[in-house]
């Protein structure tokens, strides 16, 4: 009996020990300015850095993308859908889903600083 309940025990503390996560993930919504959420933006993440990676997605119909990277980062975000641009910065921690809005406006917009 003693046997059985050890065996018991020991499945117990083994299922209630939390997993720790060792992903990093974002979740960034591309929003115009009256937080109009666009579809099929292209979204850019980069380090201008030599040798980093380059991470490359599309809004879903919410305008939401998705990114999971495999180390801590910032990373700056570029997005743009026809004529309109937008940019941010996102940070990667771990464990956690970021969730970041980058809002887009037109090129020849005097408040889009994004890209020369």
């Amino acid at each position: 009996m003693k046997k059985i309940l050890l065996f018991i025990s020991a499945c117990f503390l083994m299922l209630s020990c939390k997993k720790v996560e060792n992903t990093y993930k974002a979740e960034i919504t591309i929003k115009t300015e009256n937080e109009i959420p666009i579809p099929n933006a292209n979204v850019r993440l980069d380090v201008p850095v030599d040798g980093a990676e380059l991470y490359f997605t599309q809004t879903n119909e919410d305008g939401v993308a998705f990114f999971e990277i495999p180390a801590k980062a910032f990373y700056d975000v570029k997005t743009w859908k026809g004529t309109w641009r937008g940019c941010g910065y996102v940070e990667f921690i771990k464990g956690e889903t970021v969730k970041k809005t980058v809002y887009i406006r037109t090129w020849g917009d005097p408040l889009n600083t994004c890209w020369d």
